[in-house]
């Protein structure tokens, strides 16, 4: 049960270890998109059979109720060592448009000290790191925790299993420390995050006439549902970025002074994130800083709408339907329900005569989710970064969502790190995905110091 026994495994096994995170990035696991439901199954056969020649009992879980969950336990460091609990997802996100990438997104391309490929950086960098650290501590003798890996496939689209395993098992997983790990680094520095925002994602089906019309004999009118749903769009939102419905607010959690007070200390953020987006400026609430609105404010917004004509040409048609696509990032304690109540009101109230508009929910709604900023695990976890990559890690809270998240926080009593090891231009959900390959190793060792690391912290 030797540290440095397994670090020398790892480091002798870099090629291999590389060889096989490649093999998982060519499976294309879109879950959320029936063409590829059979790749994701596959995608979940495979990380099980691996942590069963690692030395794990493993099974797929609630396959009748969705995308199967992998659930595999180690056991062998003994009855009275720690449990650590390792959160991933094996499903990734489509990969168009599929034009803008430089090589295909599930050909996992090795170049200039990274890997490219749809779901090098989310998750599947993360949690086949993780196995691959799960897999050395195992070979060199064993790992003073006992480990445990769930796995789900049904992250980046929203799903039942691993939420309803979460309510029927949770409170009997006897585990010290839950690592929910998928995320990465912020600049250049390791970050420790403690909270996620939730999510809140609807469609808006606007309806108008009965069949599209010639807008030369019907013009002036017949209610047009495009420019309906625009006017909706835009009267979401001021000028300033601010939502506009009503009580959308109310419940917000604002950050801590202290929060505050750290946070003024990343005032080249703005310039950062400006030069990753490529635009003039930033936007956004004008009484919040650029840092304080990406980790700690609620979102809204549009990403898509259509309707119409859209091809080359001219064709003047008042289209009888229209949609689109929204999204709302959530903070502690704003309630998913309540928001959605609201949004379908402000929606009526935008809309213009003639016009229907259906407000339903697709996909993600989840709360926030807080993690606490002080303990054992998060001591242990630091202190692993600090030893594998030479830096010091920031807590931050994330601006994406982890919409199981809250069901770890209800049902399971342990204390929750999230993090990860992706690099902060990684391109995640969008073409050119990458995962730096030095990143991918220095994160294996970290968590083999954090294996060994945490009994003391726990202490």
């Amino acid at each position: 049960m030797s540290l440095e026994a397994a670090l020398e495994r790892a480091r002798a096994e870099r090629n291999a270890d590389l060889s096989d995170f490649c093999a998982e990035l060519r499976i294309p696991s879109v879950a959320m998109e029936p063409s590829g439901r059979d790749a994701a199954l596959t995608n979940a056969d495979w990380l099980t059979e691996g942590l069963r020649d690692a030395g794990f009992d493993a099974e797929l879980w609630g396959g009748e109720l969705g995308m199967p969950l992998i659930a595999a336990e180690w056991r062998g460091a003994g009855p009275d060592a720690p449990m650590v609990t390792i959160y991933g997802h094996y499903d990734v996100q489509p990969a168009d448009p599929l034009d803008l990438w430089t090589t295909p997104p599930f050909e996992a391309d090795v170049r200039d000290g990274r890997v490219f490929a749809r779901g090098a950086a989310d998750n599947k960098g993360n949690h086949f790191a993780a196995l691959c650290a799960a897999t050395h501590a195992i070979a060199a003798g064993g790992p003073p925790v006992n480990l445990r890996f769930l796995i789900e496939g049904e992250e980046e689209g929203g799903g039942p299993v691993l939420p309803a395993y979460l309510r029927e098992r949770g409170a009997g997983l006897d585990t010290e420390a839950v690592l929910i790990w998928d995320g990465g680094f912020i600049f250049d520095a390791p970050a420790l995050v403690t909270g996620v925002r939730g999510i809140l994602y609807v469609e808006l089906s606007a309806q108008g006439p009965r069949v599209d019309l010639h807008s030369g004999e019907f013009g002036g009118a017949a209610p047009n549902p495009i420019n309906t749903l625009a006017r909706v769009i835009a009267g979401l939102k001021d000028a300033d970025g601010r939502v506009t419905i009503p009580g959308f607010y109310d419940a917000a959690i604002p950050p801590s002074v202290a929060e505050r007070q750290e946070w003024a200390d990343w005032s080249e953020i703005e310039g950062v994130f400006a030069g990753l987006i490529g635009a003039a400026a930033l936007e956004g609430e004008p009484d919040w800083s650029a840092v304080e609105r990406l980790q700690a404010r609620p979102t809204l917004d549009c990403h898509g709408i259509w309707g119409g004509f859209s091809g080359e040409g001219e064709k003047t048609v008042i289209p009888a339907e229209a949609g689109a696509k929204l999204s709302m990032r959530l903070v502690p304690d704003q309630d998913p329900e309540v928001i959605f109540a609201a949004l379908a009101r402000r929606v009526d109230e935008l809309r213009t005569p003639g016009v229907t508009i259906e407000v339903r929910k697709s996909g993600s709604a989840a709360p926030a989710a807080s993690f606490g900023t002080d303990h054992a695990p998060l001591r242990a976890a630091a202190s692993a970064f600090e030893a594998a990559f030479g830096k010091q890690a920031l807590k931050v809270r994330a601006g994406y969502s982890v919409p199981v998240a809250i069901d770890f926080v209800n049902h399971v009593d342990a204390p929750i790190v999230c993090s990860g090891f992706s690099q902060f231009d990684c391109a995640v959900h969008s073409p050119d995905e990458n995962l730096a390959i030095d990143h991918f190793h220095r994160g294996i060792e970290m968590l083999l110091h954090f294996f060994w690391r945490l009994p003391a912290e726990l202490r």
